[in-house]
Order: structure tokens, then C-alpha cells, then sequence
């Protein structure tokens, strides 16, 4: 909950209080589907997120279930929760870290599919400067080119033109939309 809700003071008194071995458990275990490191980066506590990770060993990459929109992403890594909220710094931070650019949900949603469905601009330009790869699509066929042009993201969807991304490319029923 400490992570969930951003209260640093609260995790580092928790965290304290136990030894090495216990914490590393603890930042690894789910609670409704996801770890602490996932919620703080879905609410975009940038300060719990480099604490978990710098102190508390949180693995960049320990993917857990999230609930957006309603509806429930399994297999989430902390990246794509940053991404598909629009928390940029933790973006950056986490690539930093090491975060897989490309790595998805178990319905192969990328982190830059994320920042495209919900119009996360600035997002999605880091993430394609970091070698996010445009054209990886969900287990629709889905592209982000697709979901930029579905959702009315004109900015995301001059972009990707503007960085090749395939035009004529469809989805698994071999249409151009979803």
C-alpha cells in the first residue's frame, strides 16, 4: 500500500525494520496481481520507484497485473505501467535501469503501444529514441500506428510516418483498423 499510494516514509520504515532477504521477497511479492515497484510506477511515485529498485533490489523487469481502464493487463512490466499512465521521469529511469524497451504483456502490448493508446506524446517520442520498436504489434495484429490513428492521436500518428512505420500493414483479420 506504502508504494501504491507514494508514502516513502512509510515503505523505508517498513523496509527498515527487516532483514535483506525478507525485503527482496517482499518487493517481488504481488498483492491483487502486482508488486510494488508495479503500482509505483502506474501512479507515477518516481522517488518509491528509484527506492525500490536502488535499495530494495526490485527487479526492473517483474511484471504483474494492473488494472487500466477497467480492464485487466496481465504480464505488465514497471515500464509499460510507466508508459501507459504517462509518467515520463520513471520512463527514463527505468530504461536507465536497464528496462527492456520492448517488452510486453502477455497480450504483447509494448510500452510504446501503451503510450500510444492513450495519447502519452512525449512518451512515445523517448521511447522510440531509446530503440522502441514501432512496429511490434499486440496479439491483434495491432500496431501502434493502428491504435495512434483508432484513438485520434494525430501527433503520435505523424511520427511513426515520420519514422517509417508501416502504412499498409493489417491486423490478424487482415484489416487496416481495429
Amino acid at each position: 500500500m506504502a508504494a501504491k499510494e507514494g508514502d516513502l516514509w512509510k515503505l523505508k520504515e517498513y523496509v527498515n525494520s527487516r532483514k535483506q532477504e525478507d525485503v527482496v521477497k517482499l518487493v517481488h511479492s504481488r498483492t491483487n496481481g502486482a508488486t510494488p515497484l508495479v503500482m509505483a510506477a502506474k501512479n507515477g511515485h518516481t522517488e518509491v520507484v528509484k527506492y525500490l529498485v536502488e535499495e530494495c533490489s526490485a527487479g526492473v523487469e517483474y511484471a504483474g497485473s494492473v488494472n487500466f481502464d477497467g480492464e485487466t493487463i496481465d504480464g505488465a512490466p514497471p515500464l509499460w505501467c510507466a508508459a501507459a499512465a504517462g509518467h515520463l521521469d520513471i520512463v527514463k529511469y527505468l530504461i536507465q535501469k536497464s528496462a527492456n524497451v520492448n517488452s510486453t504483456t502477455l497480450t504483447n502490448s509494448t510500452p510504446l503501444r501503451a503510450a500510444c493508446f492513450d495519447g502519452h506524446f512525449d512518451v512515445v517520442r523517448y521511447l522510440v529514441e531509446n530503440d522502441a520498436d514501432i512496429e511490434i504489434a499486440n496479439r491483434h495484429g495491432h500496431t501502434c500506428l493502428m491504435i495512434s490513428c483508432y484513438k485520434g492521436h494525430l501527433e503520435i500518428v505523424k511520427y511513426l510516418l515520420s519514422k517509417n512505420a508501416d502504412v499498409n500493414r493489417k491486423s490478424i483479420k487482415g484489416e487496416y483498423r481495429i
